[in-house]
């Protein structure tokens, strides 16, 4: 056990906990944001794990086809994309229920990855292409030559910027734009919306293609940032942590960026203690940590809720 205290300790002062937080916070924190669009619009999507699996396979897919780690990118983040608006059809034209409809792509994400790796690759379990691509990582000049800056924010892989760029993003545009206002009045008040004239399902449609659009962020960050590859079934779960997320960070997005940092934190953690030598813990108990963060998460963002309604 000193080992393993010693060994994080280490990993935590040269910084390595903090560089393998930040690889790990960009599936998660997209992936929150565009459940946060759907939930502030009322259209809560559960769909986001299917949406990644679809757009993490696209993007290696026509990224190695191309040669292109842009075109892979903007493949899988259009797939995600026409796959939730095709959601949002079911939903809001054909009445389906919503839940429904996510669980739907959920099973369709899974299934259509595999089938189509089965058929374009003659794989089942995983997908390495023979000139893969990657998103790049972002070298800022000079300043990753200075011992504990350069380290802290230089050499960190494109999409760790575009995630947290995208936070600010999207707290301009539900706070600061009318397209917002209309967004979240839809989501608190449908009925009064429409009475002031608000297209009500326009802009549940739009939340559900913004989400498609982050959650395809997030895939194509999965196969072409943190790895170069697809494997079947990788976002494992991630999806679902990313709707935890959303509720832990109180459905704004600057919460949505710390809760991020919990989760990215308790995986890296996990990733540290799975490989410091001498470990005795078992791997299945230190796989359980990022699962036992988010229950607890929610625990204490459901107590603080109940007594913020008893002194109101």
């Amino acid at each position: 056990m000193s080992a393993l205290l010693s060994s994080l300790w280490e990993q935590t002062i040269n910084l390595t906990l903090f560089v393998i937080l930040l690889r790990m916070m960009p599936p998660i924190l997209l992936g929150a944001l565009g459940g946060l669009m759907t939930d502030r619009a009322g259209v809560i999507n559960i769909g986001i794990e299917g949406l990644m699996l679809v757009s993490a396979f696209t993007s290696v897919a026509a990224g190695s086809a191309t040669g292109s780690w842009i075109i892979g990118m903007a493949a899988g983040v259009l797939a995600a994309m026409i796959v939730s608006y095709a959601m949002a059809f079911f939903s809001l034209k054909m009445n389906v229920d919503i839940i429904v409809t996510g669980f739907a792509v959920n099973i369709f994400g899974a299934g259509i990855t595999v089938l189509m790796m089965s058929i374009l690759y003659d794989s089942h379990g995983s997908y390495v292409p023979e000139n893969p691509v990657s998103i790049p990582n972002v070298v800022i000049p000079f300043l990753d030559q200075i011992p504990f800056i350069g380290k802290l924010l230089s050499g960190h892989n494109l999409m760790v910027w575009v995630s947290i760029l995208a936070v600010v993003f999207c707290y301009y545009l539900l706070y600061h734009t009318p397209y917002g206002t209309h967004l979240r009045a839809t989501g608190e008040e449908p009925g009064a919306a429409r009475s002031l004239g608000i297209p009500v399902v326009r802009i549940q449609y739009s939340a559900l293609v913004w989400s498609g659009f982050f959650a395809g962020l997030a895939g194509s960050y999965l196969s072409m940032g943190m790895t170069s590859m697809f494997v079947r079934d990788m976002t494992a779960g991630t999806g679902f942590l990313a709707l935890a997320v959303v509720i832990f960070g109180n459905r704004n997005p600057f919460g949505i960026l710390a809760g991020s940092a919990v989760f990215a934190l308790a995986t890296a953690m996990t990733m540290i203690i799975e490989t410091t030598p001498g470990n005795v813990i078992p791997s299945q108990f230190i796989k359980m940590v990022p699962y036992i963060v988010t229950i607890v998460a929610l625990v204490v963002y459901a107590i603080r809720k109940h007594r913020k309604t008893l002194f109101t």
